[in-house]
């Protein structure tokens, strides 16, 4: 079992941002959020990860309701990695990766060997074994995304929350980011703006529109002419390519407006 949102909905000074969402994603896959900026993505991981309460329904982690958790557990059991990461003190790496430990340390604190190696394990799946003497200011964009990755991977999670993780990344780093994530031990759901990117690395993809899911399903079933234009105001073409039949979203050029 794992996450799941039974008609979520979250309110904000009266103004309703996620509204009766139904979301389940399947045990050990990579779920693609879309939509629109003001859609309700962030909000939906937020709520998924029990940063915040909702205002209707329910969200459970393995049937129990997440305020039913104890916040220890949770943390065990959910990892996030935010859009903007940063800290007042110019950590080490390898202090950075040690905090996705705090979870799992006793009263007293102190590695263990299990701590040693969850933190060995993460270097390893992200690739960071030459960076952990490094302070965070000194790292570029990519190398920041990967250390958040690695810490959170540190903490063990079986569900990791991603927002908008390659935001401000250049090409080729968004590309190794999400092959890192797609190859990841758990059950990913992260918020992504590239139509593109969604469908080459998510198993299934969840559009939000309004805080409203108006559609969910495979790359396929998600990514239409229709659909794109209805939700993002824009026209596009949908081609597959590939033995996989992978979606491609080509836009188009606005129409051209005339004035009243």
């Amino acid at each position: 079992m794992t996450l799941e949102a039974r008609g979520a909905g979250w309110r904000a000074g009266g103004t309703v941002i996620v509204d009766d969402v139904h979301f389940t994603p399947a045990v050990g896959t990579t779920v693609g959020l879309l939509g629109p900026n003001g859609s309700g993505k962030s909000t939906l991981l937020k709520l998924l990860a029990g940063q915040h309460r909702p205002s209707a329904g329910l969200i459970t982690l393995d049937g129990i309701t997440l305020t039913d958790w104890k916040r220890r557990d949770l943390a065990r059991r959910i990892a996030t990695v935010d859009q903007h990461s940063d800290t007042e003190v110019d950590l080490t790496v390898g202090d950075i990766l040690e905090l996705g430990r705090t979870p799992h340390r006793g009263l007293w604190g102190g590695h263990t060997e299990a701590d040693r190696g969850a933190v060995r394990a993460a270097v390893e799946h992200t690739a960071l074994g030459e960076l952990l003497d490094r302070f965070w200011h000194t790292l570029s964009g990519g190398e920041r995304q990967r250390v958040q990755i690695a810490r959170a991977l540190a903490q063990q999670p079986q569900e990791l929350l991603l927002d908008e993780p390659t935001n401000h990344l250049d090409i080729n780093h968004q590309l190794e980011l999400l092959a890192l994530v797609r190859e990841l031990p758990t059950t990913t759901v992260m918020a992504l703006h590239d139509l593109n990117l969604a469908a080459m690395f998510c198993d299934s993809l969840v559009m939000l529109s309004g805080g409203k899911i108006v559609a969910s399903g495979t790359p396929t079933d998600v990514l239409t002419v229709d659909l794109i234009a209805a939700v993002y105001d824009v026209d596009a073409e949908v081609r597959l390519d590939g033995p996989d039949g992978v979606p491609s979203v080509r836009y188009l050029p606005p129409r051209r407006r005339l004035s009243p």
